[in-house]
């Protein structure tokens, strides 16, 4: 009896220990709830429920721009604090969290942490990722998948209702693929299969397209759970629970379709040209140079299996808030089409750039309904910093979200309204703190690419369906936001028709 006291009492001593140093931690002093003195718990809930993004947002309006989150992690949501942060030089690097994210043998450029280590791949990227060789070698590919996926919505729509959604990321995801393997996945061809499979009475079998969105729809959470919990204890649970074993392996999947690059590189010998095919280019002429750049296959694989992440989810994602946001207003959406209508019939994605109304839309759309919008985490450096009299000490884990500060009214009037005249004549602070593809090194190296999708599958929808309109099954609740590890509609679809019974009044 004697020993279960004494047991009992030295695990007292050492929580209330654990307590002690937790209510006098290096973060305590910082506004924030009470709780997250002592516990993460709360963080890594709104995280796994996708609802990180809105929780720390309602923070910040309460306890201000610097805010506790947890007794390691801290939230700034201030623009001169995200561009010390975020501006070349400054010392903050990513986190090993960012280490963690592989969906292939070898770290992709997001997750490289090591400065030069990610200086010399993204100067592989940077040429064949510019505008110019992306309008000279794939322009013709982006409009062409394009115009098949404004032809499968418009064939939807006339018979019922059309998942912009589900079209858009096909899309993107068609065009990230032709781009890395110099093939494309055939994902708009294949799921008009599936539909005159299922309308015949069918399953439509969809060729691996069903898994690999699926992988896609997943990969996000099981990068949340792997950053909680061992992987191989993750793995084994999904053995024996189908559901968790669909998330857990989410990212084999995706890396199975990287492979292909690889496959396609050695294959063909630089026939059939791709992004990897340049990048190997630009990285021969840089070992000529003496220069420390290499791609392996094993980095091949992986890049293009992060690419197809990165590159179907964001594109698709911000094209669907397009044509909701527009959608609701009759008049912006009759602006939209007569502006497209003066277009030339064979127009480039140079004449789509020079339309004043649908460059201002996709602006706003990018402010408001940024995929990418939620917490950014980096790690203080040195000696540790200070941000509005609040000292904050070496390796804490600070965020910053474009999310809180596009929706601060005092820099955007009325922030929460959709307003395609705001940057009309914006002024250099909201140009500055409106960057959706992010600032500095680690800003998006695909950000060319996904402003040509942008701008051409834009135009394309509003000249060939024009009187669309939103489904009345549609609400706003299901279009509100949820962070995997891009934003998503809570619903996950975004249903339109060009039936009028079927639309909304």
């Amino acid at each position: 009896m004697q020993t279960l006291t004494f047991t009992l009492s030295a695990l007292g001593a050492l929580l209330l220990h654990r307590l002690l140093n937790l209510y006098r931690g290096p973060l305590s002093h910082l506004p924030g709830p009470w709780y997250t003195k002592y516990t993460s718990l709360p963080l890594e809930y709104h995280r796994l429920t996708g609802t990180v993004t809105h929780w720390t947002h309602s923070l910040s309006l309460r306890y201000g721009p610097v805010v506790r989150l947890s007794p390691t992690r801290v939230a700034l949501n201030d623009p001169a604090a995200w561009e010390e942060i975020h501006r070349i030089g400054a010392g903050f690097r990513k986190t090993a969290f960012h280490e963690s994210i592989k969906l292939g043998p070898e770290q992709m450029l997001f997750g490289i942490r090591d400065v030069q280590k990610h200086r010399e791949r993204r100067k592989l990227f940077a040429r064949a990722l510019g505008v110019g060789l992306l309008r000279e070698n794939w322009e013709y590919k982006v409009r062409e998948k394009a115009e098949l996926a404004v032809t499968r919505i418009r064939e939807e729509a006339e018979k019922g209702t059309a998942d912009v959604l589900k079209w858009w990321r096909l899309m993107a995801g068609d065009v990230v693929a032709f781009l890395s393997f110099g093939e494309s996945f055939d994902l708009l061809e294949d799921a008009r299969g599936d539909n005159e499979s299922a309308e015949e009475g069918g399953k439509g079998e969809g060729n691996g397209r069903d898994e690999y969105f699926e992988a896609l729809d997943s990969a996000g959470v099981n990068i949340l759970l792997d950053s909680l919990f061992p992987q191989f204890l993750l793995r084994g649970a999904g053995k024996v629970w189908k559901g968790l074993g669909k998330i857990v392996y989410a990212n084999d999947v995706i890396t199975e379709r990287g492979a292909v690059a690889v496959k396609n590189l050695r294959e063909v010998g630089g026939g059939r040209p791709n992004l990897f095919s340049n990048m190997l280019a630009e990285a021969d002429k840089a070992r000529e140079g003496d220069e420390k750049a290499t791609l392996t296959d094993d980095a091949v694989r992986s890049e293009a299996a992060g690419f197809l992440l990165a590159g179907s989810d964001t594109t698709g994602m911000a094209l669907t808030y397009m044509v909701w946001a527009v959608l609701r207003r009759l008049d912006l959406q009759r602006r939209m089409e007569a502006e497209v209508a003066t277009l030339p019939l064979d127009f480039t994605d140079k004449d789509v750039e020079k339309l004043p109304l649908l460059n201002n839309v996709l602006d706003e759309v990018l402010r408001l309904y940024n995929p990418g919008s939620g917490n950014i985490i980096r790690e203080v450096p040195g000696s540790g910093v200070t941000f509005h009299g609040h000292f904050i000490p070496a390796s804490t884990i600070i965020s910053t979200q474009q999310w809180t500060m596009v929706r601060d009214d005092k820099l955007f009037p009325d922030a929460e309204a959709f307003d395609e005249t705001r940057f009309e004549h914006a002024t250099d602070k909201q140009r500055r703190v409106a960057q959706p593809f992010g600032i500095g090194t680690r800003s998006c190296i695909g950000i060319h690419l996904a402003k040509m999708e942008l701008r051409l599958a834009t135009a394309l929808f509003f000249r060939e369906c024009k009187g669309i309109k939103i489904s009345k099954d549609m609400t706003e609740d299901m279009m509100v936001q949820r962070m995997k590890f891009f934003t998503y509609p809570k619903a996950n679809r975004c249903n339109i028709t060009l039936v009028e019974s079927l639309a909304q009044g």
